[in-house]
C-alpha cells in the first residue's frame, strides 16, 4: 500500500538540488563544464535540475522524476526518500538574482564560416540555400574554436546561442552547449514569411533540417528550438507571436520520435484550445535522421 505523502512533503522534495541528491546517494559523477556526467553510465547527463539518459532515450527534469525513472521509485518513495536527509536545497530565487544579462561574445566570431557552413550543407545536410540565408540574416557564425552557433534573436537583440561542434572532441564525441546566462526560455528562431503558425523543435539542426525537407511548402511560419523539451520556451514564443502582432493559427510540435518527444508532444496537443495543434513526428528518431535518409534515398534513385 503506497505510503501518504503531504503537499508539504511534495515541495520540499521538488526543491531538493539533483546534484547533491546523487554525490550523497554515492553515485560518481564529474563535472564537464556546465554540465555532470555519471561515470559508470557515462551517457547519463545532468545539467542543473534537467537530466538525459541518452541509451536509454530517457530526457527529464525534476528531481523526483529522476528518482522514479533512475530508482525504479514510486511517487511517493521518491518524495519521501527526497525529505529524510536533509539534502541541499536549489535556491532557485537567488541564481535569478544573482544570474548576469547575456553579452554574445562577439569577441570569439570570427569572419571566416567556411567550416560552420560545410559542416551544415556536407555532414548535416542542410539546403545550401538556407544556409547562405541564415548567414545574410547574421542568424548563424563560426567562432574561433569553430563551432557553429545559433544566435538566438528576438526584435534583432542577440538574448542567447547555441554551439555545435564541427570536429569530434578527444573521447569522439561532438561538442554541443549553450552560452553562458542565455535567456532561459529563448530559443533559436527563424521567421518563413510573415508568420502565423509555430512548428517546434527540439534543436536547431532538427529545425534546419525540417526545412531543408519541406522548403518548398513551408510558408508564413516561425521554426523554434527548444533546445530540449522546454515548455516555458513554447509558451513564451506563443505570447512573442502575439506580442508581434502575429495571430497565431497553428502550432505544430516536431518533437524526436522518443519517448520524451512522443510525451510532450502529446501532452501539449491536447492541452492546446486557442490554436489549432498538430503533431508531426519523424518516422527515424529525429529531423537530423529523416533529413539524411532522404537525402540517401535520393542518391540512391540516381
Amino acid at each position: 500500500m503506497a505510503k501518504h505523502v503531504s503537499a508539504d512533503h511534495v515541495e520540499v522534495a521538488r526543491n531538493v538540488d539533483l546534484i547533491d541528491y546523487l554525490e550523497r546517494k554515492g553515485e560518481p559523477l564529474k563535472k564537464e563544464g556546465r554540465y555532470y556526467r555519471h561515470q559508470v553510465h557515462d551517457s547519463l547527463v545532468i545539467k542543473d535540475q534537467m537530466y538525459a539518459w541518452n541509451s536509454r532515450d530517457e530526457k527529464g527534469a525534476g528531481v523526483i522524476n529522476f528518482a522514479k525513472m533512475f530508482y525504479g521509485m514510486s511517487f511517493p518513495e521518491a518524495v519521501l526518500d527526497l525529505n529524510e536527509q536533509g539534502y541541499k536545497v536549489k535556491d532557485k530565487f537567488q541564481q535569478q538574482k544573482l544570474k548576469e544579462p547575456y553579452q554574445y561574445p562577439s569577441q570569439y566570431e570570427v569572419n571566416d564560416r567556411t567550416k560552420a557552413k560545410a559542416y551544415l550543407t556536407k555532414e548535416r545536410k542542410i539546403h545550401p540555400k538556407i544556409v547562405n540565408w541564415l548567414d545574410s540574416k547574421d542568424l548563424i557564425a563560426q567562432d574561433k574554436l569553430g563551432n557553429v552557433v545559433f544566435k538566438w534573436k528576438q526584435h534583432g537583440e542577440i538574448v542567447g546561442a547555441d554551439r555545435q561542434g564541427t570536429s569530434p572532441m578527444k573521447d569522439g564525441r561532438m561538442f554541443k552547449g549553450i552560452d553562458r546566462n542565455s535567456h532561459g526560455s529563448a530559443g533559436f528562431s527563424v521567421d518563413i514569411g510573415k508568420p502565423n503558425s509555430i512548428y517546434l523543435f527540439e534543436s536547431p539542426i532538427d529545425a534546419l533540417s525540417y526545412w531543408s525537407i519541406k522548403r518548398e511548402k513551408l510558408q508564413n511560419t516561425r521554426l523554434v528550438s527548444m533546445s530540449g523539451l522546454k515548455r516555458q520556451t513554447m509558451i513564451d514564443e506563443i505570447k512573442r507571436m502575439g506580442k508581434e502582432g502575429h495571430k497565431v493559427k497553428q502550432i505544430t510540435f516536431c518533437t524526436d520520435n522518443d519517448k520524451a518527444g512522443r510525451e510532450f508532444a502529446n501532452k501539449y496537443h491536447r492541452l492546446m484550445v486557442t490554436s489549432v495543434p498538430s503533431i508531426d513526428l519523424p518516422i527515424k528518431k529525429d529531423w537530423s535522421e529523416e533529413l539524411e535518409k532522404k537525402i540517401l534515398g535520393i542518391s540512391r534513385v540516381r
